[in-house]
């Protein structure tokens, strides 16, 4: 009787351990899977690197228009609190249009940039910087194509036509 009780703990104590082995093989798998859809599936935010990441970049980009002597003038007269408040509005606005949870804090880019007379040139050197800027921070082709693809549809709120300039 005591061999009996025996013999049917180990069966059972077996029979669970396949069930447990191959559910935990199911479930690594399942979350391997998950994984690789997970990193598909990310936004354009988090494969940036998320806030701190694109903080870092603004911070470097912005740094680069404020100094530039063609597009440099368009900030002149900022103090730093104005200078740090533009930042902090574009890095809003970046981690907004990528999927991110920050809220716009800014008014529309065609009312911003109003009068100002920026002109084509003007738009793609601030482009170039931001080029640079992807490019010193090391963001893989695919997220800064995406992003400047982003940054392109602002185009036509930012540059004024020569009709917009009479």
């Amino acid at each position: 009787m005591k061999m009996n009780l025996i013999s049917k703990s180990i069966t059972i104590s077996l029979v669970l351990t396949f069930f447990l082995f191959f559910g935990f093989l199911t479930v690594i798998a399942d979350e391997a899977k998950k994984g690789d859809s997970e990193q598909t599936e990310k936004s354009l935010y988090l494969r940036l690197g998320g806030y701190g990441a694109i903080s870092l970049v603004v911070n470097d980009f912005a740094n680069k228009l404020f100094i530039d002597p063609q597009v440099g003038p368009f900030f002149k007269g900022m103090g730093t609190d104005t200078r740090n408040s533009f930042i902090q509005k574009n890095i809003n606005l970046v981690c907004n249009v990528t999927g991110g949870p920050c809220k716009i804090i800014s008014r529309p880019a065609k009312t911003i940039h109003a009068g100002l007379g920026i002109t084509e040139k003007d738009f793609n050197i601030v482009v170039n910087h931001l080029v640079d800027t992807l490019n010193k921070f090391n963001v893989p082709t695919a997220e800064k194509e995406e992003l400047l693809a982003i940054i392109g549809t602002l185009k036509p709120d930012i540059v004024q036509s020569e009709i917009d300039k009479q």
